[in-house]
């Protein structure tokens, strides 16, 4: 059952809600600037500091790629399958399609649909891997046409790799959080 709250109770959910924004801010403020003046070094550092990242590569190489991919069990790899078909179908029917017309002799308007040329798909890297989440983020993007496909991971999972390998998606990275948001928003040296 949805609870009924009056406006004084909605004002302080608000309040509240706002606190939290301003306080998540002064947290993620110095990181977007740190990353944004000095990109990969920043990006390695939050990573080590809140990823628990070992070594120099944000990106993960595409040997563990392809192994993760052969440790799927045959089991998840057919359920795989089959939710990316499904979502593909979907993925399809929700394309937009480019228009014209003719307003008058000689004045034709319309609207041409182009994909983008490189997204970021983020998959939480909590208790639980979240194959489905690269399956839905990654899936419409290939069917827009999008040629360049990232994925980011903060301690991506066996599963997500494999997914993400069984996917063939561009490259993968082993960050999360805000320095990875930041990261592809502002672009580095190795991220796009």
């Amino acid at each position: 059952m949805v609870p009924i709250i009056n406006s004084s109770e909605a004002e302080q959910l608000l309040r509240h809600r706002q606190l939290r924004l301003i306080e998540a801010e002064k947290v993620v403020r110095p990181i977007l600037y740190a990353v944004r003046t000095r990109g990969d070094r920043a990006v390695l550092n939050y990573a080590r500091v809140f990823d628990g990242l070992e070594g120099n590569s944000l990106k993960v190489p595409e040997e563990r790629l392809q192994a993760a991919q052969r440790r799927l069990s045959p089991e998840l790899r057919s359920a795989i399958k089959q939710a990316a078909q499904n979502i593909r179908a979907f993925a399809r029917l929700q394309l937009p399609s480019e228009k014209s017309v003719t307003l008058s002799p000689g004045l034709k308007v319309g609207q041409i649909v182009r994909p983008l040329d490189t997204v970021a798909a983020y998959i939480p890297g909590g208790r639980y891997p979240l194959p489905s989440t690269l399956l839905m983020t990654v899936i419409p993007a290939q069917v827009a046409g999008v040629r360049n496909i990232c994925v980011t991971c903060p301690r991506p999972t066996d599963v997500v790799l494999g997914v993400a390998a069984t996917l063939k998606v561009n490259q993968v990275f082993q960050i999360g959080g805000a320095h990875a948001i930041a990261a592809f928003a502002y672009g580095t040296r190795t991220i796009p």
